[in-house]
């Protein structure tokens, strides 16, 4: 074996906490996947689409999805169809500068619950941080606490909201999560009571509809409910009678079942008993429309449906003059028999 013909593999990489904490937890598998290949071969180094094509790591399709994900999550830059890796510990440096002579300008003004925000940022960073929690989050907490005047109570449950969906260690969700909270006005412990009680309706009907789809419920179906028991104000009971509504069907569909409760809530329906006396009563109304178009368009009609009336029946049917004359043009019967034998060459005159 000559030297140099294979070279072992046992250099190290360095990848900074930073991107542990503030970014690996937000990636998909291709894109952390090229993200650390890329930070093997091509740290601090400019490379293009042909490079990462020729190494193979991905499908040319993967490849492109992961890549134009590193760069909307701010780690790669890229220039035409060159790129080159974002110094993430030089971004954290200089924003966390900026966010502490921020906070110097405001921290005179702090309220005296001070203390207890610290103890809070403690909690949060000890139950889903281990114990490290980076700058970006308690600058969150922050933001929470003294912009969106969030409740105490409320931060932590946002958090604790996070870790349940996966995104805790997620900067750029947990902001978006912040922010929808704030905008829905989940901001004090009784708009948060009325939130997780929504959400536990939410997960039961999402249950229920399962069963009785017997499938397991996608995304789209997921925002169906969420809307229905959001937007219209429905519960699990109402949309599970809706969609009993519709087995005459034999194949509902979630269209079937929103189309139905558009019509109950558009007509002031909010209960069961409310859509089933609505049913019950539309049902009655089509039942006698079909009678009357069966009586209308069947052979044996009355006389009054077809228009006709008593007078009608017993007058006799007018005629013209032309209609009244005799078949051979003559009103005299001696005369109509002449015509008759001329027909067949009768007497001579």
């Amino acid at each position: 074996m000559q030297t140099g013909e294979h070279k072992l593999i046992v250099s190290q990489t360095a990848l900074p906490d930073i991107f542990v904490i503030r970014y690996a937890g937000g990636l998909s598998a291709s894109a952390l996947y090229a993200y650390l290949w890329i930070n093997s071969f091509y740290h601090d180094k400019n490379f293009d689409l042909k490079n990462i094509y020729d190494s193979a790591i991905l499908s040319k399709k993967d490849t492109d999805e992961a890549l134009a994900e590193l760069v909307k999550n701010d780690l790669l830059i890229r220039n035409g169809n060159s790129f080159h890796q974002t110094d993430i510990v030089y971004r954290e440096v200089e924003d966390f500068y900026k966010i502490e002579q921020a906070y110097k300008q405001y921290a005179a003004d702090l309220p005296e619950d001070s203390q207890q925000r610290n103890m809070l940022a403690e909690s949060i960073q000890n139950t889903f941080f281990q114990g490290k929690m980076a700058y970006i989050f308690a600058s969150l907490i922050d933001k929470c606490l003294y912009e969106y005047n969030f409740e105490q109570t409320v931060v932590y449950s946002m958090f604790q909201e996070g870790l349940e969906q996966g995104i805790v260690k997620n900067a750029n969700a947990m902001k978006a999560l912040a922010k929808k909270w704030y905008e829905k006005g989940i901001t004090n412990d009784k708009a948060l009571a009325e939130y997780k009680q929504t959400g536990r309706e939410i997960k039961h009907c999402i249950e229920v509809m399962g069963k009785l789809t017997r499938r397991r419920m996608n995304e789209l179906d997921i925002q169906r409910i969420e809307k229905w028991i959001i937007d219209l104000n429905c519960s699990c009971e109402l949309i599970e009678f809706a969609y009993r509504s519709n087995e005459y069907r034999g194949n509902i569909q979630m269209r079937n079942v929103e189309d139905t409760l558009l019509k109950w809530t558009s007509a002031g329906i909010t209960d069961v008993a409310g859509a089933r006396k609505y049913e019950e009563e539309n049902h009655k109304e089509n039942k006698r429309k079909s009678e009357r178009r069966k009586a209308k368009f069947s052979g044996s009609v009355t006389g009054a449906e077809a228009g006709i009336t008593a007078d009608d029946a017993i007058k006799p049917k007018s005629t013209t003059e032309e209609e009244d004359k005799p078949a051979f043009g003559k009103n005299d019967p001696d005369d109509a028999m002449d015509d008759i034998l001329d027909l067949f060459g009768g007497e001579d005159d």
